[in-house]
C-alpha cells in the first residue's frame, strides 16, 4: 500500500470566510497505469491508483469526501483521514492492489453496476467545500484464450494425401526406377548439363564430390552444382514419378536455374531445401501400380558415367 505525504488539517484557516471559497481540487484514476485495462489471463492482480491534485493557484484545498463506491465491497477505502488538507501544488496519491482469480469473478465484479457488459468502471470521487469532481478508469474482462482442440484429420476423413518421395540412396541403387524417370524427358539440370539416358543420371549420383573421373580435381563452384544437381535430378523424380512436387511450387525450377550461377551460398541453400523435400516421405509405401524393380548397386556403379566437366568459373566473391 503506498502513501502520499499526508496534511494536517487546519479548520481555521480552510473553513472560515472567503478561504472556504478558494478550495479546488482535480482527480485522477488508473488501472495498471491505463484509463483502460484489459485482462485475459487469470489469476491476475490489478493496481488501481488514484490522485487527487490541489489545483488552486494561491490556496490549499480541503478535501471533505473521498470514496469509490464500486472498489469499497472489495476492501478499498481512501488511505488519508479525512478532511485533508492538501497544499498549494500538491496532491494525495493512493493505490489498492485488487486480486482476481478467475474470468468468472472478473465478469462478476462487472456485474456490479447492473449492466452485463464485461467492464468493471472505478469511479474515484472527491468533494470540497463548494464542488466535486469524478474520475473513472475500466477494467474490461476478456475471456482467457483457450487454443483450439489439436486437428484429427482422421475424425474427418480428409487427411491429405501422402507425399510420396524417395532420396538419393534410393534411386542411385534401383536402376528400373531411375530408367522410368529418365524415359519420361530428358531431365535439364543448368550447366552441370542434360541428362538423357539411365548411365549420365546415375553418374550424376555417383560421381565423386572432389574429383572428376580422370582425376582432377573440382573446384568448389563445380562441387557445389553437382550436389545441388543431384537433389534437383531426385526432386524430378519425385515429382514426375510419384506427383510429390517440392514446395513452394517453384523450388525445383529455381534449383535448375541455380546450377547455372555462380552463388555458392544459393547453392547449398537450395541444396538443403530439395533435400529435406526428398526425405520427406521415403516411409510411405510406394504407389500400387509403380515397381521399383531389385537394388544392384554395384551394377548401377559400373554403369555409371559421370558426364560433368571442369566450368572453369569460381564462386561469387564472399561466397
Amino acid at each position: 500500500m503506498q502513501r502520499g505525504w499526508r496534511a494536517a488539517v487546519v479548520a481555521a484557516a480552510l473553513g472560515v470566510g472567503g478561504a472556504a471559497s478558494a478550495h479546488e481540487f482535480r482527480c485522477e484514476k488508473h488501472v495498471d497505469g491505463q484509463p483502460v485495462a484489459h485482462i485475459d489471463e487469470y489469476p491476475v492482480t490489478v493496481r488501481f491508483d488514484d490522485k487527487l491534485i490541489n489545483i488552486h493557484p494561491t490556496a490549499p484545498s480541503l478535501a471533505l469526501r473521498a470514496e469509490d463506491p464500486g472498489l469499497t465491497r472489495s476492501g478499498w477505502s481512501f488511505q488519508y483521514a479525512l478532511p485533508l488538507a492538501v497544499p498549494v501544488g500538491g496532491s494525495a496519491d493512493s493505490s489498492f492492489l485488487l486480486q482476481i482469480h478467475s474470468y468468472e469473478e472478473c465478469r462478476a465484479l462487472a456485474a456490479r453496476d447492473g449492466s452485463d457488459d464485461g467492464a468493471f468502471d472505478s469511479t474515484f470521487r472527491v468533494v470540497w467545500p463548494l464542488g466535486e469532481d469524478q474520475c473513472a478508469a475500466r477494467l474490461v474482462c476478456d475471456r482467457p484464450y483457450e487454443p483450439p482442440p489439436p486437428y484429427d484429420c482422421h475424425a474427418t476423413n480428409d487427411c491429405p494425401e501422402p507425399r510420396v518421395t524417395r532420396d538419393e540412396g534410393f534411386f542411385k541403387v534401383h536402376e528400373s526406377a531411375l530408367q522410368q524417370c529418365v524415359d519420361l524427358f530428358p531431365i535439364e539440370l543448368g550447366s552441370v548439363g542434360t541428362v538423357s539416358t539411365l548411365e549420365q543420371a546415375l553418374g550424376v549420383l555417383w560421381a565423386s564430390p572432389t574429383l572428376y573421373r580422370n582425376g582432377e580435381p573440382r573446384t568448389p563452384l563445380d562441387t557445389a552444382r553437382l550436389m545441388l544437381a543431384r537433389q534437383v535430378l531426385v526432386a524430378h523424380c519425385n515429382a514426375y514419378l510419384f506427383g510429390s512436387f517440392p514446395l513452394p511450387a517453384d523450388l525445383l525450377e529455381s534449383g535448375r536455374a541455380a546450377l547455372s550461377g555462380i552463388q555458392c551460398r544459393e547453392l547449398g541453400a537450395l541444396r538443403g531445401e530439395l533435400r529435406e523435400m526428398n526425405v520427406e516421405g521415403r516411409e510411405f509405401d510406394l504407389p500400387a501400380d509403380f515397381e521399383p524393380g531389385q537394388a544392384t548397386p554395384a551394377h548401377a556403379q559400373s554403369i555409371a558415367e559421370d558426364f560433368t566437366q571442369p566450368s572453369g568459373q569460381r564462386c561469387a566473391p564472399g561466397q
